[in-house]
């Protein structure tokens, strides 16, 4: 990386509590000083011009599913997704251990994945190790090479990544709590869901909104309940991956005053589609847990402005549209789907435009709070003097739609949930420790500029 000083001017700058008109300073891959709008540089540094931009600090991806290493890189590879992920304005992508193969459950399989990210990815990287009952006795191991958390799925997830069943979810979070870990959950009582999508699958529904009552509201409280009441008894660190609903959101905030050390993530898609769209776009737009109603997405938006929610993920997680169809059965295909290119976007349409979410809370959702989950605040997460210069220029009023068709994504989808959603505010440019990786819709990273992120919570 180059060693020039970078004066970045004429942008509003978003801080932790206020939006400031002034310059930022970049030196050796960091922010080295804030300075006056209208200070005089040196001749020799390099001046950027952000006039009519918004600069935010990078965002932070909680959530994102690469397919590499393993047989599924051709529905993401390291390559491909980070740039989609440098496209949208995410300069750091915290990675779950599938469906990469083998899943990241012990030291060697993070090896071969940090290795094969370390080669790859345009973005800055950090990596989830898996919570299942034969990775239990390697979690401290796993936790000393850098692995950020472990990630459980409670319903049913995969023949190869079983889910964590009480009696190991408590193992597993003793074991997490000795060494000051990270425990994230998939919350959603694993019969009662599984149970619900092979009833609709043998009755032949063709309403897919029904989605929502296969796996109801209720299956994910239950999950989300257990999850705190094993936290409190085992004093461990949590994060509830995807939430989706009002009532567990209210469960989670009345926790944390409690005093459980609890995190709460949520999803862009959860906080605009309701379970309608299904019937429009069928399993391209199935995921897990489910959308729910029109009723509770509004009233999710009324934890995300009151604090409640913690953090900000993708779940970018694509699959081939063949892949998509394949079972002719609605109730048996694929969950999920690509938009890491989008999620800002989406966050700025729909909160910052729509709904009156403050560029300050914004901010915070998409990376401060996910830096300091992990301890790595004041580093990341920020634009002040000491931290990593990493940096989105976002045009607030620019007005465009998606097209997958354009993703930078290995997978580019025109049959997802954002395909043809119109849009207010784009990031234009975006900037890893300095470097510009993105600007005027292209690329220009290098594979392996990217830096593997050690938690130091």
């Amino acid at each position: 990386m180059e060693n020039r000083k970078k004066v970045i001017r004429n942008g509003k700058v978003v801080f932790p509590d206020q939006i400031l008109e002034i310059s930022l300073l970049i030196a050796d891959g960091k922010i080295a000083a804030i300075l006056e709008k209208d200070a005089v540089w040196e001749r020799d540094w390099e001046v950027i011009d952000a006039s009519g931009k918004i600069v935010m600090p990078g965002m932070i991806d909680t959530h994102n599913h690469m397919s590499d290493p393993g047989p599924f890189r051709f529905r993401e590879d390291w390559y491909h997704g980070s740039c989609s992920a440098a496209s949208g304005g995410i300069t750091t992508i915290y990675d779950m251990p599938l469906p990469s193969e083998p899943a990241t459950v012990n030291p060697d399989s993070l090896r071969l994945k940090k290795q094969t990210a370390e080669a790859q990815s345009v973005v800055d990287f950090a990596l989830w190790g898996g919570l299942i009952p034969s990775s239990i006795p390697d979690m401290k191991k796993m936790h000393d090479l850098g692995c950020i958390g472990f990630k459980g799925f409670m319903c049913f997830a995969t023949e190869d990544y079983p889910r964590i069943s009480d009696g190991y979810l408590a193992d597993g979070m003793r074991e997490a709590a000795s060494f000051q870990g990270l425990i994230a959950l998939h919350a959603e009582n694993a019969e009662a869901a599984d149970l619900g999508c092979r009833h609709y699958s043998k009755m032949h529904c063709e309403d897919e909104a029904r989605f929502d009552d296969a796996r109801p509201w209720w299956t994910e409280y239950d999950a989300i309940q257990r999850s705190l009441l094993f936290a409190k008894m085992t004093g461990t660190r949590i994060e509830i991956c995807h939430t989706t609903i009002c009532q567990g959101m209210e469960l989670l905030k009345d926790a944390k005053k409690k005093g459980i050390s609890v995190y709460v993530e949520t999803c862009p898609h959860y906080l605009i589609f309701d379970h309608d769209i299904l019937r429009d776009k069928k399993s391209f737009a199935k995921c897990t847990p489910p959308f729910r109603s029109r009723d509770n997405v509004e009233k999710l938006w009324d934890y995300i402005k009151d604090g409640t929610v913690d953090v900000i993920g993708s779940d970018h997680g694509p699959f081939t549209d063949e892949e998509k169809l394949q079972q002719h059965d609605f109730w048996k295909e694929y969950c999920g789907f690509g938009c890491n290119d989008v999620v800002m976007a989406a966050m700025i349409s729909e909160g910052v435009h729509k709904r009156g979410l403050s560029w300050t809370r914004l901010a915070e959702l998409t990376s401060a709070n996910a830096a300091k989950m992990l301890g790595l605040f004041p580093r990341k997460g920020n634009l002040m003097p000491g931290a990593d210069a990493d940096i989105i220029f976002i045009d607030p009023d620019m007005r465009w739609t998606y097209d997958g068709s354009k993703s930078f994504s290995k997978t580019k989808s025109v049959n997802g949930p954002y395909q043809g959603m119109e849009l207010r505010g784009r990031v234009t440019d975006t900037f890893l420790r300095g470097e510009h990786i993105y600007g005027n819709g292209e690329l220009l990273g290098k594979a392996g500029l990217g830096k593997y992120i050690k938690a130091r919570g």
